[in-house]
């Protein structure tokens, strides 16, 4: 049975994600301060939720810290993306996250079939949304570290799916498919409400079956 805490922290954390996901839908002054709230909530419930898992439990040991640091970096990129947002921080705190899941998935067994079709859907993100972002950040003066940020996340999904669990498959790819809904919004000017809710959506998602996945 997993711990009192941890189930309270991870329901919670599920919680205040559909606190902003309202928030974002709403937009404006009152709710932006909500989302403020919320956001970097989701990832540090998130972060209690795994210190209160036992280590017993877990299919891995050793990859608790790991996700720990993935959490609180992401929770830093959370609030430096918040308006009016720091994009440079905001890119180096989820490399960071990125490079910690990246650290903790390659801990898990995995098979070669998997590893090469997450090898087939990077190289198909790579060459073509993540082309088109790399060269839209060129106006801002940013391509190479998108262009790393790119190989990083790719990386990181591919080791994930390399597993062949489910919810690491689909976390991963949550994540790539929420920050180049990101980057499409920032670098391509497709700003739009819907495209901000598909964007924390798909993130919050992502964390939270990245997480589960690490934690089974």
């Amino acid at each position: 049975m997993p711990p009192p805490l941890a189930v309270a922290a991870f329901l919670a954390a599920i919680a205040a994600a559909l606190v902003d996901w309202i928030a974002v839908f709403k937009g404006g002054t009152r709710w932006i301060r909500v989302e403020r709230v919320a956001k970097p909530l989701v990832p540090a419930l998130l972060a209690i939720g795994v210190l209160a898992w036992p280590e017993a439990s877990m299919a891995v040991p050793g990859v608790r810290p790991w996700i720990v640091i993935a959490l609180v970096a992401s929770l830093v990129g959370d609030v430096l993306l918040l308006p009016p947002g720091r994009l440079t921080g905001g890119l180096v705190a989820f490399l960071v996250a990125h490079l910690a899941y990246l650290a903790a998935f390659v801990q898990l067994p995995g098979s070669v079939p998997w590893l090469v079709a997450g090898l087939v859907v990077a190289v198909v993100v790579a060459a073509t949304a993540g082309r088109a972002l790399v060269l839209a950040a060129r106006g801002a003066g940013l391509a190479a570290p998108v262009a790393a940020y790119l190989v990083v996340i790719c990386a990181m999904a591919v080791a994930a799916t390399r597993t062949g669990m489910p919810a690491a498959v689909a976390g991963a790819w949550l994540f790539v498919t929420s920050d180049t809904l990101l980057g499409w919004g920032t670098f391509r000017g497709a700003d739009s409400r819907n495209r901000r809710v598909a964007v924390i959506v798909t993130y919050h998602l992502a964390q939270l079956l990245l997480v589960l996945a690490l934690l089974a």
